[in-house]
């Protein structure tokens, strides 16, 4: 995973959040990370409380478009926590990680928003969350497990969506935290 960490981003076309704008060739994530994070990656979710307090979710698959605006996609009800921490304002740091191999980065962004999750995502999130089911699977956790981590109920099913202003590299090793370079 190689890719170069630059400016911040420009604001999607959808009206979702971001700030300045970053020339197409300059993006933050290289194409292996793009596909990692749309690939039925593990999708951790932090954001802090009012208090300051740390809250993680889980995510079941995501979406990044040209303009780097990554889309996460989220069970509602066990997730309550961390989106009313979202709404309060808080960042939000996205851990993307492929249980097989542990090929891991994070992105963090000052702000986000939740919107609706668009129903003509629900075939791409099945398909993410399938091939998660199935790496589970593959490393031997039992099949309700993996299940567990790999089911959604589309009518609760929110969209966590913000543009990335740092990633890092999470796959363990001598450069795990370093800044992502293209």
């Amino acid at each position: 995973m190689d890719g170069k960490l630059s400016g911040s981003q420009s604001q999607g076309s959808d009206g979702t959040v971001g700030s300045d704008a970053r020339p197409s060739d300059e993006q933050l994530l290289p194409p292996d990370l793009i596909a990692l994070a749309q690939g039925g990656a593990c999708i951790i979710l932090g954001a802090r409380e009012a208090d300051g307090r740390p809250v993680a979710g889980i995510g079941l698959g995501a979406r990044i478009d040209a303009a780097c605006t990554i889309r996460t996609y989220l069970d509602r009800k066990p997730n309550e926590r961390l989106l009313a921490a979202i709404t309060a304002g808080s960042g939000v740091a996205v851990t993307f990680s492929r249980a097989v191999d542990h090929a891991s980065f994070q992105v963090k962004a000052g702000k986000a928003a939740i919107v609706p999750a668009d129903p003509d995502d629900f075939a791409e999130v099945a398909r993410q969350c399938a091939v998660s089911g199935h790496e589970l699977n593959e490393l031997g956790l039992p099949p309700q497990v993996a299940q567990a981590y790999s089911t959604f109920d589309p009518s609760d099913v929110v969209t966590v969506t913000f543009v990335p202003e740092q990633a890092f590299t999470q796959t363990p090793g001598p450069g795990a935290g370093s800044p992502v370079r293209k």
